[in-house]
């Protein structure tokens, strides 16, 4: 078995910063400072870096079964072994927080934190179909996604993967490597910018899935054993090579493209990194604190994800509904309120939701 990657980690650190920095001006008044970083970066590429980890590992661990090796009749136990533990690994965590983002709309109705409990339904409806990605370009346009609004990324995710292994059963690993080429390629010149519109190619956003599955085709192969010795070592080039390709992840996120095929730029960047994470030799994470801080925070990735969002709604209603301008004292209150209260609720789902439902699949899965 390979040694923990804390590459892969120091990414989920990453993009579950960026998600936060993308999300954070709900909390702060109108004045803020950040408004104007904001204007230059809007740290949207968060997402697409978890796309091509997500695709490294779940095509990394698919390809150990060698299904297009297989039989139809074992190909069939395979991918419904694959089906079902994956929705055991997000769906509990998931429907939980949706249940309590509808319970909260109607809690909270009469002090308008939430969507109306008619439109949150609605929102709550594409969540759970796992279409969230296909509303998501209408809600936004209306102001009807609310807080289950990034469930968009869940729900392309999970449709990638639904047909992921019956691709792999149709295809040598060459054929893959080109059939996900070319799906990159086609979507790399697609203006996908979010700004004040929503642009109808939104939910196409499959490119750097696309990138994870041949980096795993790469490293399946042993591909890496041949770059890594290419690798420099000091440890001034990791660093340098972590900032600038954290640079140009955020630069390409502004709300005036500076290139109208950025998104696709920032699916390349997240290729570079994922490729060089998928080494496996802390190329990253240099230092114990550091490997400690990443571990702890990407194994809770997805649980604050999930609920950042519910958090956010209520710090901005209550403590800063109607506000025009605060004092730097208490924007920085409010963000660390919103930051430990995402972090508990975090904590909570990761131990008592994610990992119980998870590791009790895998264990009765064994007996």
């Amino acid at each position: 078995m390979d040694k923990k990657n804390h590459d892969i980690e120091v990414l989920r650190t990453l993009a579950i910063a960026f998600v936060i920095l993308a999300h954070i001006p709900g909390i702060l008044a109108p004045d803020s400072f950040y408004f104007k970083v904001i204007s230059v970066s809007k740290f949207g590429s968060g997402v697409d870096l978890f796309f091509c980890v997500s695709g490294f590992l779940i095509t990394k661990g698919l390809l150990d079964k060698k299904l297009n090796e297989l039989d139809f009749g074992s190909f069939k136990r395979e991918a419904r072994q694959f089906y079902i533990k994956r929705i055991w690994r997000l769906m509990p965590a998931a429907m939980f927080w949706i249940i309590v983002s509808i319970i909260l709309s109607f809690a909270l109705e009469k002090y308008h934190a939430f969507l109306t409990p008619s439109d949150m339904l609605k929102s709550a409806f594409f969540s759970i179909t796992q279409t969230q990605n296909m509303y998501f370009p209408m809600c936004r346009q209306e102001g009807t996604c609310g807080n289950l609004g990034i469930y968009w990324s869940l729900s392309l995710e999970n449709q990638f993967y639904l047909l992921l292994p019956i691709i792999l059963f149709s295809m040598n690993n060459k054929k893959l490597c080109f059939f996900m080429l070319t799906a990159f390629l086609i979507q790399f010149f697609i203006p996908r910018t979010l700004n004040s519109q929503t642009p109808l190619a939104w939910p196409v956003r499959t490119d750097a899935i696309a990138l994870g599955v041949i980096i795993a085709v790469l490293n399946h192969k042993n591909f890496n054993y041949f770059i890594r010795d290419y690798i420099p070592s000091r440890a001034w080039v990791a660093a340098l090579t972590f900032i600038s390709l954290t640079f140009f992840l955020a630069f390409f996120t502004n709300p005036n493209p500076v290139v109208f095929y950025q998104t696709g730029l920032t699916a390349l960047l997240s290729g570079i990194f994922v490729l060089l994470a998928s080494l496996n030799v802390n190329f990253f994470a240099r230092g114990v604190f550091i490997r400690a801080i990443c571990d702890y925070i990407g194994s809770r990735s997805y649980s604050i994800y999930l609920t950042h969002f519910i958090v956010l709604v209520l710090v901005g209603r209550f403590f800063l509904y109607g506000v025009k301008s605060t004092t730097w004292l208490e924007s920085v209150a409010h963000v660390a309120l919103f930051l430990f209260g995402s972090l508990l609720l975090a904590e909570l789902s990761y131990r008592f939701i994610e990992n119980k439902f998870r590791y009790g699949w895998v264990s009765s899965h064994r007996k």
